[in-house]
């Protein structure tokens, strides 16, 4: 499979974020809120000053806006589809 192959494999990309719905999740989230990711044994948390975390076992990171944790959540979605985790 080659890397374009790869990159396309979000049909999101498509269709647009808006039609998302881990992205409207994300948008929806309000102060102290947090949403789990089975998948991927993720938390997304919006803290008290306006920062979005991604919380893990192994991981914690924080964006200051809701499209990059978005991206940062997509990618790790999609790599774990093609690892078949």
């Amino acid at each position: 499979m080659s890397d374009y192959t790869i990159q396309q494999l979000n049909v999101y990309e498509y269709l647009g974020k808006a039609c998302d719905p881990l992205f409207n999740a994300i948008c929806h989230m309000r102060q102290g809120s947090s949403k789990y990711i089975p998948e991927i044994k993720v938390t997304l948390i919006k803290n008290r000053h306006g920062l979005y975390e991604m919380a893990s076992e192994s991981n914690h990171e924080c964006y200051s806006n809701k499209e990059d944790l978005y991206e940062c959540v997509s990618e790790i979605l999609n790599y774990s589809s093609l690892r078949g985790i």
